[in-house]
């Protein structure tokens, strides 16, 4: 057995799943992908985590229609999108901000450079590294994706309270345990119900390309039908 740690777990977990080649691969990605659980809060904003508890199950579907609205509303009134999370996560929120930016047109804030993430660190925490610029830049209306992918990192979950706390609308993005902290605390909650890190990476990078995507669709659709009258 490897000595590599990450590595020896993704073969146990590859093992228990019986996946042996690529097609058994895809294969169990597509149904962990097309698991994807989604939630909405019905509670609204303010400050402690207990006020985050009650939500309702919604269908997949549904839970990205209402994102693209509430991004089309983002968009109209000029706020701005936050992205972050750890590792494999930050390689997505990078992504995500990337693509927002250049082919959703929205304004973003990258608060993930390593000059502002070892500043953070250095001054308040590793726990605080998203919190503060938050507390320091988000203002109410702009929306975080906050990206986990156990759903359990203390800095990623303290930036949602303190995203709230601003008035922000929390976008949570988990997998793994499904009765992580994060998986409670957002207006909008997508769940990857697999304990297979890079399954759970890849089916957030795939529904946040997607919820792009079709935003991209309706907002070109729109202008092309109010074009043609």
């Amino acid at each position: 057995m490897s000595n590599n740690i990450a590595a020896t777990k993704t073969y146990k977990e590859l093992r228990n799943l019986e996946v042996r080649e690529a097609n058994g691969y895809f294969q169990k990605f597509s149904e962990f992908l097309t698991k994807t659980e989604a939630s909405l809060s019905f509670t609204g904003y303010g400050t402690g985590i207990d006020k985050y508890k009650m939500y309702k199950m919604i269908e997949l579907a549904d839970a990205i229609d209402h994102l693209i609205k509430l991004l089309t509303e983002n968009q109209v009134n000029g706020k701005k999108i936050m992205v972050i999370g750890n590792g494999g996560s930050a390689a997505i929120a990078a992504h995500t901000l990337e693509d927002y930016a250049n082919i959703g047109g929205f304004k973003t804030s990258d608060f993930m450079s390593p000059a502002l993430l070892t500043c953070m660190a250095n001054d308040y925490g590793y726990e605080n590294v998203f919190a503060k610029p938050i507390e320091m830049f988000a203002e109410a209306g702009d929306m975080l994706f906050a990206i986990s992918s156990s759903g359990k990192s203390p800095n990623i979950v303290k930036a949602a309270e303190v995203a709230m706390a601003r008035g922000c609308i929390v976008v949570t993005v988990s997998g793994v345990d499904a009765q992580n902290l994060l998986r409670k605390m957002g207006k909008l909650n997508f769940y990857t119900p697999s304990t297979h890190y890079g399954f759970v990476e890849l089916a957030h990078q795939t529904l946040i390309h997607c919820i792009l995507d079709l935003f991209v669709r309706n907002k070109i659709y729109e202008e092309e039908r109010q074009l043609l009258g």
